[in-house]
């Protein structure tokens, strides 16, 4: 009788031990095709775009202040940028104070400051930057984290490159939702480094970088086909980001589900076009 019990245990041990286990293999695989709503995967690609733009401008803002302080070697307003730049060479460090708030080159309103902070000789244009925010807001929308320009050189071509690592960038939304990016990215000035012209510049980016969409979202942006970002369509109203190609990949969700966000063939325009599994969905902007 007593073996008979024992043998009755095991295989109700037995049974049990494989139900745990189907369970668990199904909950992980549900993860994995988790489904996942085509307005979130465009809410994604909106903020992240979104994101970029600022990223963008506020280097070109940076780039500009650098060499108007430059010249004048010590503080100066950048009227055309809405901006008092403040120049410490003993601190090794340029502040950009936007005051209040002020509406600046790119129309987006910007308040508090933009610090930042060189690793290397002062006056060494190819220095390493660290660039970080004190009450720092973008149309109402907070920004935190920091921006490393780091590996400043000069390419076979003579263009100006740089690596461009964001570190917890993050967008607080003033509905209490954030948007984080991490990565790196390398930036190539194509046209108009050193004239002074905002609208001139023109730019090659490519690499990857990772983040948090503002549903806890893990997901991988990938540059496939190099992006070009030209501020003359900034300027006349349209996107900078005016070619290129990248997919997303959103961690645990559907992976064989593809993404692709297409910038275009570098006509000015202010349209994004978001490929979800053959489906063409285009996001516009101002």
């Amino acid at each position: 009788m007593k073996r008979i019990n024992t043998f009755r245990k095991l295989i109700f041990f037995t049974t049990l031990a494989a139900t745990i286990f189907m369970f668990q293999a199904c909950n992980e695989d549900s993860n994995v095709v988790e489904a996942v709503s085509t307005e979130e995967e465009l809410d994604l690609v909106e903020n992240g775009s979104e994101s970029e733009a600022v990223v963008d401008e506020d280097l070109q803002i940076i780039d500009q202040s650098v060499e108007e302080t430059a010249a004048s070697g010590g503080r100066v307003a950048g009227d055309s940028l809405c901006v008092t730049i403040i120049r410490d060479g003993v601190a090794k460090t340029i502040t950009l104070d936007f005051g209040d708030g002020c509406i600046g080159p790119y129309g987006r309103e910007r308040s508090g400051k933009i610090i930042i902070t060189y690793g290397g000789t002062f006056d060494d244009e190819m220095a390493n930057r660290v660039i970080t925010f004190e009450d720092y807001y973008v149309n109402n929308k907070n920004i935190t984290g920091t921006i490393l320009l780091r590996d400043i050189n000069r390419n076979a071509e003579g263009n100006l490159t740089a690596t461009r690592a964001l570190e917890d960038y993050t967008i607080h939304y003033p509905d209490g939702n954030i948007f984080v990016m991490n990565g790196s990215t390398t930036r190539e000035w194509l046209e108009g480094e050193g004239d002074g012209i905002l609208s001139n510049n023109v730019f090659r980016i490519t690499g990857a970088y990772e983040g948090v969409s503002t549903r806890g979202r893990g997901f991988t942006h990938t540059i496939t086909v190099p992006i070009i970002t030209d501020f003359s369509c900034r300027a006349s109203g349209g996107f900078a980001r005016v070619s290129g190609v990248k997919e997303m990949v959103i961690n645990g969700i559907d992976r064989n589900r593809t993404r692709t966000v297409d910038y275009g063939d570098g006509t000015c325009d202010n349209e994004i076009t978001v490929t979800i599994n053959n489906k063409v969905y285009t996001i516009t902007g101002s």
